[in-house]
């Protein structure tokens, strides 16, 4: 099955000595984490009682530091990483059969598998730095084409999908811009909803084009590979890997629990049943 490898950085004992010395080089900026905080406390405010799918790199920085945030509590959102890099929409029509089975096969085994959507206790909401939508136009339309070759009801599936786009802060006003209000293929989720949440140019800018990553890229020509095994990460995969460390153990302590729940708190989605015993768990309560 195709599966690229990740290490899990909840078990320090997969990690060994790779992170030792990284980080030293990378520290927490205080501003690069309240951007994060706030990022963070956005997404879950929006995802309501939604499980959250992470896609692709640029937010895996959210996933390891709600991993953390979420690490022994019950009742949280289950969360997962998706590594997908698509961004050529009309090339689905394109791809080779292996490569389909292999991106197929590993959506079902992270649970974003049609049966699992439709049938799951929790809605899923995708995650994505949005730009013109075309990377989660593939997404979907992959995720369709699954669900018609397995036998299940589409309707079903996209009933149980949410999207948070992370967009790039602007003023906001009645000409802004707003992605999906220019998509052509949203006819697929008719009863999907769709959440934006904003955040600072440089914060999105950073994450998504200039900070390195844990994982390579997993796109179409990995698709069909066999499962991916460790192998010795390079440099920027190593600097990666130890910051990731970082935001999830920052995400354990209960100060930063705290400081998570006072943004979460300070949302107009508050009056939510779902997020106030988020809010709650986080606390402590």
């Amino acid at each position: 099955m195709a599966k690229p490898f990740r290490w899990n950085i909840a078990q320090r004992e997969q990690l060994g000595g790779l992170i030792a010395g990284a980080t030293e080089t990378r520290s927490l900026n205080d501003m690069f984490l309240e951007s994060l905080r706030s990022t963070a406390a956005r997404i879950l405010a929006h995802a309501n009682r939604s499980d959250l799918a992470f896609i692709g790199r640029t937010p895996e920085n959210l996933y390891d530091y709600l991993s953390g945030c979420f690490e022994g509590l019950r009742d949280t959102p289950r969360l997962h990483l998706i590594q997908y890099s698509l961004r050529n929409a009309s090339a689905v029509d394109q791809l080779p059969e292996p490569a389909l089975q292999g991106l197929f096969e590993y959506l079902t085994a992270e649970g974003l598998g049609p049966k699992a959507i439709a049938t799951g206790s929790r809605p899923i909401a995708l995650v994505d730095f949005v730009a013109s939508g075309r990377t989660m136009e593939g997404l979907i339309r992959l995720m369709k084409l699954q669900a018609e070759r397995e036998g299940q009801d589409w309707t079903a599936v996209q009933r149980r999908l949410r999207i948070i786009g992370l967009r790039v802060r602007t003023k906001n006003s009645p000409n802004t811009w707003r992605w999906q209000q220019h998509q052509d293929w949203l006819h697929f989720i008719p009863d999907a909803i769709i959440r934006n949440v904003s955040a600072p140019a440089a914060f999105l800018h950073y994450l998504g084009n200039d900070q390195p990553k844990v994982t390579a890229s997993f796109h179409p020509g990995r698709w069909a590979e066999e499962e991916g095994a460790a192998r010795r990460p390079n440099s920027d995969q190593q600097a990666a890997l130890g910051f990731a460390a970082q935001l999830y153990d920052l995400g354990r302590t209960r100060e930063e629990r705290q400081n998570l729940a006072k943004r979460i708190a300070r949302h107009r989605k508050m009056s939510q049943r779902a997020t106030r015993r988020l809010v709650l768990r986080l606390r402590g309560g």
